[in-house]
């Protein structure tokens, strides 16, 4: 099962840095340090990561997903895009 830092990578790498920077006080040498290295990471990345993303919660802490109450991961949503938009080829 993949880790909480290994799903907050995810959500930083769809976030982008620019966003990132933009709704935090957190630069871009922490967010890329965060982003590539192997460093622990603190609350305040979280934090930002859980503002940005509230239908992610449960799958950032926990890996599981809940669509019935609108918890779901980026792979759902990706999945769930591709199917409501049949290939027109």
């Amino acid at each position: 099962m993949e880790s909480i830092q290994h799903r907050a990578r995810t959500l930083i790498a769809k976030a982008g840095f620019d966003l990132l920077i933009k709704h935090s006080d957190i630069g871009l040498n922490r967010w890329h340090t965060v982003r590539f290295k192997d460093v622990r990471m603190s609350t305040e990345e979280l934090e930002v990561l859980v503002k940005l993303y509230p239908q992610y919660v449960m799958w950032l802490a926990s890996g599981q997903t809940a669509p019935e109450i609108g918890q779901t991961s980026p792979d759902y949503d990706e999945a769930n895009r591709n199917l409501s938009q049949p290939n027109a080829g």
